[in-house]
């Protein structure tokens, strides 16, 4: 949940992706005090992003298969790269910038939010929650619950997961920069081993991990029977 308070700019997020707005150096405080940097190049992908995060995005390409779509795409790095490879591919988001901006460099994005309907919701093939996005509003149950829904029979999910022994910690955190702060929102962490059994409630089955650069990743996929489960192997 947000709550927005005086001095609190709600639109704080938005300007991340605001060419009105570019430069400069963006963080997210936790509650508790400590703030980290925001990884804006990583998201904005392309010659903005490191020699990992290149490796990292090739791979989850590479794991696409037929109509992909991004839940909370950002500037849709991937649904542009996807698209230029001849995959149907779609980013949803909730930020108006973002989504101008994917659609400025070729990305098929639409402004949704996860919770609500998604265009063609149930026929997606695959469903990417990448950059800690299973995470959105600190309940990652709920979040891949909608996953379930929004892929196809059969489809699959590919989620970016925490790293091992982090179990599920959930935290309230703000975004800071350029003067202005945004309001506390609600935001999760978690792992692989803490995701799975939410991810079996949901009605997905576990089918593999894999790491790439200090980065982490569940696959599951929608069985077209009743019977989920699996464990890290």
């Amino acid at each position: 949940m947000t709550t927005t308070s005086a001095g609190e700019d709600p639109s704080c997020f938005d300007a991340l992706f605001d060419p009105a707005v570019t430069g400069g150096v963006w963080w997210v405080r936790h509650r508790d005090g400590p703030r980290h940097q925001l990884p804006i190049d990583r998201w904005l992908g392309g010659d903005r992003a490191n020699a990992d995060d290149r490796a990292v995005d090739e791979m989850l390409l590479g794991l696409c298969r037929g109509r992909t779509i991004d839940l909370a795409c950002g500037p849709g790095r991937l649904v542009e790269e996807l698209r230029r490879r001849g995959i149907s591919a779609m980013g949803v988001d909730t930020s108006p910038a973002a989504v101008a901006l994917g659609r400025e460099r070729g990305a098929k994005t639409v402004l949704a939010d996860i919770f609500d309907t998604v265009p063609h919701e149930g026929h997606w093939d695959t469903v990417l929650l990448v950059d800690g996005n299973i995470g959105i509003d600190g309940d990652p149950g709920r979040v891949i619950g909608r996953a379930y829904e929004i892929a196809c029979d059969s489809g699959s999910v590919l989620v970016e997961v925490d790293s091992p022994g982090t179990g599920s910690v959930t935290e309230c955190l703000r975004i800071e920069g350029h003067g202005s702060v945004g309001p506390w929102y609600d935001w999760a962490r978690i792992d692989a081993a803490a995701l799975i059994p939410l991810a079996a409630a949901a009605g997905l089955a576990y089918s593999e991990s894999v790491s790439v650069s200090r980065r982490h990743f569940v696959r599951f996929v929608k069985p077209p029977h009743d019977a989920v489960g699996g464990t890290i192997a």
